[in-house]
Order: structure tokens, then sequence, then C-alpha cells
């Protein structure tokens, strides 16, 4: 089994403007806190893959860390999204829609851990954290994009 996880939020910027901030996987990750640990590692080396870049991608959950390496591929001018290489089973999409003259920013996390009872209930233990981690990088993206400057500090 694996649990799903969508969250969006209206930016008050140009489409173009959050689109090519999404876009960019060191400006994107750097902006979920969420995201204990993220480090590029080189271009795509899948056997399947002909672009995209390779990240080591943790997202803390609790007192763990919780990820491993990612593909991360540019499809379209207005999404980014992740497939797992190794480690913890996760597909992640960020989406940017025009809205008017502002933009609807969206998230959506899969994953799935191995195991039988003991990891089912690990999935929902971890929806919680993940849904927070998400909303909680919904909100820093769209100040960092309406206001230039972190709410983290960082």
């Amino acid at each position: 089994m694996s649990e799903r996880i969508v969250r969006a939020i209206n930016v008050r910027k140009p489409y173009e403007e959050v689109a090519a901030f999404v876009t960019d996987p060191a400006q994107a990750l750097a902006a979920i806190p969420g995201f204990a640990r993220f480090s590029y590692q080189g271009p795509g080396q899948a056997p399947d893959a002909s672009e995209g870049e390779e990240w080591d991608v943790f997202l803390e959950v609790g007192t763990f860390h919780v990820g491993g390496r990612v593909l991360i591929t540019t499809p379209s001018a207005n999404r980014i999204e992740w497939t797992p290489l190794r480690g913890t089973s996760s597909h992640f999409v960020m989406m940017v829609e025009p809205l008017g003259e502002q933009a609807r920013l969206t998230m959506e996390m899969e994953y799935s851990l191995n195991g039988l009872l003991l990891a089912r209930v690990a999935e929902l233990l971890v929806k919680g954290a993940v849904s927070r981690h998400l909303e909680a990088g919904l909100q820093e993206m769209r100040h960092r994009l309406e206001y230039g400057e972190s709410v983290t500090g960082s």
C-alpha cells in the first residue's frame, strides 16, 4: 500500500516567475523546511534517464531522516518531479498553474514502505509529518516568491 498527499496554495506572483523558481531544484528544495538533507549528486545516471539530475533527498520525520537517491526531472516548464533510484520509495511532483494574474502551486508526494502490517502503521504515522512538511514548504515558497525573503531565516 502507499500514501498520497496533495497540497496547494495560491501565490501572488506571475505564473512565469513561480514556474522558474519551482523548476530549479536547488531553489525549490531549499525552500522546503522538512527536507532535512538534500544534495546534488550529478547528472541522471539511471539506464532510462535521458535527462535529469540525481539528488539525495531526506525528509525529517521526528528524529529520523527518511529518503534516498532520486532522479529529478523537469518534464515541462511548469513541473518538476522525482522518481526513486534507491532508498525509500517516494514520488514527488511540484506543479504551477496560471490563476489569473497569480499562480497556483501544488505539491504531491506518494510514498510506500516495505513490509506488511508494521509498514502500513508506519505509513499512516508518517502521513501527518509529510503533510505538515508539504504545507510548510508551500508557505515558505509563497513567502520567498512574494516577499523575497525566508520565513525560517535561511
